[in-house]
């Protein structure tokens, strides 16, 4: 058994996301990273049907699998533009823990002046503007020990506070680091 961290509150974008910029980023977050290891930037025509045809899923007698896999970029991405493009949201995921990772690996490749992404040369990436500003701040509590932490963005800049301490660290000796983990 794991722990969930939950997230209250959204990061505004400025200016908005136009219309390819908000279809590629919810594609993104869609696509299993694990089938593309050595392409950070990898969509598929239809990453939501591409767990169910890919052949290193198939089980025997039918079902599905998807294993794990060494790759590069982010593992998965649980954060996603709303459909107006003028914010980040969470996707309520289950185990989502790596928000600060996944809202900085976005801002730096897709968002932000002088993005990563920007001089990748891919078609994909021709209808971004790369000149967005995310600002915001995000309520995080995990679910296992209490722990209460803020996720701030700031001209996309992130960083992090605890606000209150969780109950797990303590009764078991640990310590909280400043991003709200173990």
């Amino acid at each position: 058994m794991g722990f969930s961290t939950h997230y209250l509150g959204r990061l505004d974008i400025i200016p908005p996301l136009n219309d390819a910029e908000v279809e590629w980023l919810c594609a993104f977050r869609e696509t299993e990273r694990g089938f593309h290891p050595d392409d950070p930037y990898a969509v598929p025509m239809h990453p939501r049907a591409e767990v169910f045809e890919h052949p290193e899923c198939a089980l025997p007698g039918g079902g599905w699998v998807i294993t794990a896999k060494p790759r590069v970029g982010l593992s998965r991405c649980d954060w996603e533009p709303c459909l107006q493009g003028c914010c980040l949201v969470w996707r309520e995921v289950e185990k989502s823990n790596s928000a600060v990772e996944e809202l900085a690996y976005l801002i730096d490749h897709f968002l932000r002046p002088g993005a990563y992404a920007q001089r990748d040369g891919r078609d994909d990436f021709a209808a971004f503007t790369f000149d967005h500003v995310v600002s915001g701040v995000i309520v995080a509590e995990r679910n296992d020990s209490r722990g209460l932490f803020l996720i701030v963005a700031d001209n996309n800049a992130l960083s992090t506070q605890v606000l209150v301490p969780g109950d797990f660290l303590e009764r078991f000796g640990g310590r909280w680091d400043e991003d709200g983990s173990t």
